[in-house]
């Protein structure tokens, strides 16, 4: 009894240590030793840190290795792939060569550059525009997956960058109306500046904004060619090694190698708004949105020129190879941060950051209490109801946006959207403008498409208003039908059962085994694919006709003819099946492959030939 009472008491005080929350840093070193916590428990190899204010540099190096094998470790010259922090310097350069009255932002693409391959239906009227570029509201499609790594090291023109890029250079919708990330659309402003400038996109930033700030050794390599880079790794396959460097095909869209010493010199110009990087009318241009419908509507909140709103920072992330980057900013109160890592991601190290910078010089900011503005209940009737996503970022995807659903509605005088069942209060900030109760800006606006479609812009994504029976039609149906098919595995592996155990004759035991082996090909399709998607360095896997592309094609396509065959032999052979439950399982499963079969042949799966988009 006397050890029962003190392993209790010692469980008791494990329990009350692990519940207590760790103090809040205090101080850079405090900060840095809870960086390093996170750093250990993700398993990330390595990490590059910078973090300045307006007058002086609070860190600048790193945590962990850069080449693990050498026990190269990362300090503030270490070189990390920036990923997509590549389109906030290009988008300074069309700023500085619009200053040099060398383009303007509202140009047509089609006059500045008709030789780009791009197709939209509504120039006449919607034409596409730099600003498009910049801002990705063109419609245009993201990279096909087989047209972002590759592992042949090949120096590519940023013609011939732009040019790989055709097969998603269609308009989806009105350009100038919802915002879309695509990486094709800074493939496009890399050739735009090869064509004004007359050099190549990473040599016109490298003279014009990198040597000027003093970035030396910072670069626009589409792959690992200087002795400062980190290694690469990932633990996609259960332990941490490294992997190659992959090639990144559109280069201006994601190129930048840098570190933190270097970074923090770029962050300084930004936060001390230098004149030399850009003109003060040109730094409020840079941070403002102008060409979306949200833009229109109000909003000044969301992606603007290679940079966007994060609470009251901005910055950009980036993803690349297997090193996931991040920097963020604040003009008015003079800090910013950057951090990159070289395997399994950030974990939550950019909101320690902002938490530890916001409390230590933020605390004197003055708060701006929002203006009390009452709710236009007649001016709100029009838009309550349902809204479904429709910005879809991959072509391929787009048929799973349809599954996202928002209620709008006002209730208790109060306007609010409910989404996967969270409930988000609303406070009005202007005409059809509102902020989420916790968020301190606001975010969210309502307007009228072109079309005459009630839209609603939620951080960002574009969504449109729908009927109760078209938003819940599609929802139950899908539902449905993905019921019927997993439940079609259980009678099918009985079936095999009966076969090989009891010695039986198949029979009508196929029209049992077909759909299972429906399904079966269905999930080995989808999971090669995300085996890749979820791993995004691997996208390399997909630029030819590798193991992992080849289960893509098949698992769909097996699913495709599994479901055709099992549809005709269950016409077939429907009188055989005496018991009237077994037959109306059978009809509504093959009706649920069938629908799902068809929504994935409309949607370009059944039969995609992955590396030759």
């Amino acid at each position: 009894m006397k050890i029962f009472f003190i392993l209790l008491i010692c469980l008791s005080s494990c329990f009350s240590s692990n519940g207590q929350t760790r103090p809040k840093p205090s101080s850079i070193a405090e900060l840095k030793d809870s960086i390093q916590r996170i750093v250990r428990k993700r398993n990330i190899p390595g990490l590059m840190l910078g973090i300045i204010t307006k007058d002086c540099v609070l860190f600048s190096g790193g945590l962990g290795y850069a080449d693990l094998k050498n026990k190269r470790a990362v300090n503030g010259k270490t070189l990390f792939r920036m990923g997509s922090i590549t389109k906030t310097f290009v988008a300074i350069a069309l700023l500085k060569l619009a200053q040099q009255g060398k383009i303007n932002l509202n140009d047509r693409l089609k006059d500045l550059a008709p030789e780009v391959p791009f197709t939209n239906s509504w120039e006449d009227t919607h034409p596409v525009r730099v600003v498009d570029l910049l801002e990705h509201t063109t419609g245009f499609d993201d990279f096909k997956f087989n047209k972002m790594y590759t592992l042949e090291h090949k120096l590519y023109s940023s013609k011939e960058m732009m040019l790989q890029q055709k097969a998603s250079m269609t308009c989806r919708w009105r350009p100038s109306e919802r915002y879309t990330y695509s990486n094709v659309n800074y493939a496009i402003l890399g050739y735009i500046i090869r064509k004004l400038s007359g050099k190549e996109y990473g040599e016109y930033l490298k003279e014009n904004i990198l040597q000027p700030l003093g970035m030396h050794h910072s670069n626009f390599n589409t792959w690992s060619r200087h002795p400062l880079d980190t290694r690469e790794y990932s633990t996609a396959s259960g332990q941490l090694e490294q992997v190659p460097s992959v090639t990144l095909v559109p280069g201006a869209a994601a190129s930048l190698w840098s570190s933190a010493d270097e970074m923090n010199l770029f962050l300084h110009a930004l936060i001390t708004s230098d004149p030399h990087l850009l003109s003060q009318r040109n730094f409020s241009r840079f941070e403002t949105p102008s060409s979306s419908i949200a833009a229109r509507a109000g909003l000044t909140t969301g992606y603007a020129l290679g940079n966007e709103d994060f609470g009251k920072m901005r910055g950009h992330d980036g993803t690349l190879g297997t090193c996931k980057s991040s920097y963020r900013y604040n003009r008015k109160l003079g800090y910013a941060f950057v951090l990159s890592s070289n395997a399994n991601g950030l974990g939550n190290i950019e909101d320690l950051i902002n938490d530890y910078l916001g409390r230590k010089y933020a605390a004197t900011e003055k708060p701006v209490l929002p203006k009390d503005i009452p709710l236009n209940k007649a001016e709100l009737s029009a838009f309550t109801g349902y809204y479904q996503k429709q910005d879809p970022r991959f072509d391929l995807l787009a048929f799973t946006d349809r599954l996202m659903l928002l209620k709008v509605e006002i209730k208790n005088d109060t306007l609010q959207y409910n989404i996967l069942g969270r409930t988000h209060q609303l406070i009005p900030a202007g005409s059809l403008i509102f902020r989420d109760k916790w968020a301190p800006q606001a975010e969210i606006a309502f307007a009228t498409s072109a079309d005459g479609k009630k839209v609603m812009i939620v951080n960002k994504h574009y969504t449109e208003k729908v009927s109760a029976f078209k938003a819940f039609s599609w929802l139950i149906v899908i539902s449905i039908a993905l019921i019927f098919a997993l439940a079609a595995v259980v009678p099918g592996l009985i079936a095999i059962g009966y076969i090989l155990v009891k010695k039986q004759k198949p029979k009508s035991l196929h029209l049992f085994i077909l759909p299972m082996l429906s399904v079966i090909s269905l999930s080995w399709g989808i999971y090669s694919f995300m085996q890749v998607y979820n791993n995004s360095y691997r996208l390399f896997q997909l630029a030819v006709p590798s193991v992992g592309a080849i289960s893509i094609l098949l698992g769909f396509a097996l699913f495709g003819v599994c479901t055709l065959l099992n549809a005709l032999l269950l016409f077939k052979n429907l009188n055989t099946i005496t018991n009237r439950y077994k037959q109306g399982f059978l009809i509504s499963t093959a009706i649920s492959l069938l629908l799902i079969s068809g929504i994935l042949l409309t949607e370009g799966w059944i039969g995609l030939i992955i590396w030759n988009q």
